[in-house]
């Protein structure tokens, strides 16, 4: 590896936050399994992860009986309809809900093509199960998996042809995580760096040349006191401890601003995918 990659790849391992904390934890993703379920159909719904796919197709990848491993698969947002393109997918999340409703929405679809795995991506071991150098398509779409350049080295190594990986560029929270951040820690939130450059700037090193695509949205939901409460408690959680008496302040806040029990929340994300192929450089 040359300078310049080690060099960055030091930095991005400084950028990283501690693991297994918050956003990155199995019991964090088993409580939001059912929401994501059915923000999966929607987004295929509304094209989102059609275009996502053209992206990866462009990259002239044949899915049709192509080997394909999903890290972070969530409820299958990717793997079912790679799995009816003709795709064999091996599907990874950390938490055992998601892939549960992965497992019952492959089941009401007939799709029979995609094997689960049940850990988190940084525990397994790859060559053990023959993963090194196996798949034509890698992806990790906006996943807390790849976490640093350890987690992301494994999805290069598990490739042997497309990598495919997506995540952000910034993100506006609703103002009630600046509004509740100051209120129980009598601080401003500081905006962390956001992921997509570090992985970006670590391929660039090393010779590769993705090819990028960026865009910009505003995300409107109606959101229940509780999924707010439990959405704002683990965001904090990943730099900073949260009680049940923080907790009970927090459902405090939502509660005086939701009307009939429902909170209106509103995020600007800015987010991007890249797509390159691994021998490339």
């Amino acid at each position: 590896m040359e300078e310049s990659a080690k060099l960055w790849k030091e930095f991005w391992r400084q950028a990283t936050p501690a693991a297994g904390r918050g956003p990155r934890s199995a019991s964090f993703w088993d409580r939001k399994a059912e929401k994501y379920a059915e923000n999966a159909s929607s987004d295929r719904r509304d094209g989102k992860l059609r275009a996502a796919l053209e992206f990866i197709m462009n990259a002239g990848l044949e899915l049709e009986g192509a080997e394909v491993l999903d890290i972070g698969a969530g409820p299958g947002t990717f793997a079912i309809p790679l799995a009816h393109m003709g795709a064999r997918v091996t599907a990874i999340d950390i938490s055992a809900e998601m892939l549960k409703r992965l497992e019952k929405n492959a089941a009401e679809e007939k799709v029979s093509s995609i094997k689960t795995i049940h850990s988190s991506w940084k525990d397994l071991d790859l060559d053990a199960l023959g993963f090194k150098g196996k798949f034509d398509l890698v992806i990790a779409s906006m996943t807390p998996a790849i976490n640093g350049p350890e987690t992301f080295d494994m999805m290069l190594e598990a490739s042997k042809g497309v990598c495919y990986y997506s995540g952000w560029v910034s993100r506006k929270w609703d103002k009630a995580y600046y509004e509740l951040y100051r209120m129980l820690f009598n601080e401003d939130y500081r905006e962390a760096s956001h992921g997509l450059y570090l992985p970006f700037m670590y391929l660039y090193t090393m010779g590769y040349r993705p090819t990028l695509r960026i865009k910009q949205e505003l995300w409107s939901s109606d959101e229940t006191v509780d999924s707010m409460v439990d959405e704002v408690a683990g965001f904090f959680s990943s730099t900073k401890d949260i009680d049940e008496k923080m907790k009970s302040r927090i459902r405090a806040y939502f509660q005086e601003r939701s009307k009939d029990g429902i909170y209106h929340s509103e995020t600007l994300a800015v987010t991007g995918m890249m797509v390159w192929e691994k021998n490339s450089r």
